[in-house]
């Protein structure tokens, strides 16, 4: 089934962040790559990626790369009545979203972990602030990062999640390397990322964008 025009939009987050060359060529000997989002929202992002992890495993199946983790923050939670009706937009995501709906967690503050595709994907969704969640990530996670998703509202409406501090705080998450895309193409969210220690690219998507 091809993909409907709001998961190919979706995907463009996905191409700036170049994951499907990253997917093939992963040049470190970690057998997972590291995503973190800074709003999990509806999940599409999520979903998104999700398929294109699963047809790089199909594509490259003795690739070393064997597992996609994913860690999303998120402080407004969609009731699962809200999700399952959310994604009935999304037919052609339905093997992914059945499995997130099966695993749903309450609105409860802290990490819930759900497992799909048989262990090949964990979704570690974290629930509230990410200004108070993000520091309590394992430390086995620091410096291991490979890509950030900056998915959130404008930083005129919520600008404790575009701080200097907490850009600079996921960029010390980040392995070298690193990289993040995001819709938003504010001036001041440019230049904290440049400061955290970004190369910022501007495209549709704001950024192609590397740590140094």
């Amino acid at each position: 089934m091809p993909w409907g025009p709001d998961v190919e939009t979706n995907l463009e987050i996905s191409s700036a962040n170049h994951l499907k060359v990253r997917f093939i060529q992963q040049s470190h000997s970690a057998k997972q790559y590291v995503i973190a989002e800074t709003g999990f929202g509806t999940g599409l992002n999520f979903m998104a990626v999700c398929q294109l992890f699963i047809q790089f495993r199909q594509q490259a199946p003795n690739n070393q790369l064997q597992l996609l983790y994913y860690i999303s923050f998120e402080k407004y939670t969609l009731s699962i009545t809200n999700l399952l009706r959310v994604h009935q937009c999304w037919p052609e995501l339905a093997t992914f979203s059945k499995q997130i709906c099966r695993q749903w967690p309450h609105s409860l503050s802290g990490c819930h972990r759900i497992v799909m595709e048989n262990g090949a994907i964990i979704l570690d969704l974290w629930f509230g602030d990410i200004n108070i969640q993000l520091p309590q990530l394992k430390s086995n996670f620091f410096n291991k990062i490979d890509s950030w998703f900056l998915d959130g509202f404008a930083p005129a409406k919520n600008p404790q999640m575009w701080s200097e501090q907490l850009l600079t705080t996921m960029a010390n998450w980040g392995r070298d390397g690193c990289t993040f895309a995001t819709f938003t193409s504010a001036g001041i969210v440019r230049r904290g990322l440049e400061k955290a220690g970004f190369q910022v690219k501007k495209s549709r998507v704001m950024a192609v964008n590397v740590k140094c």
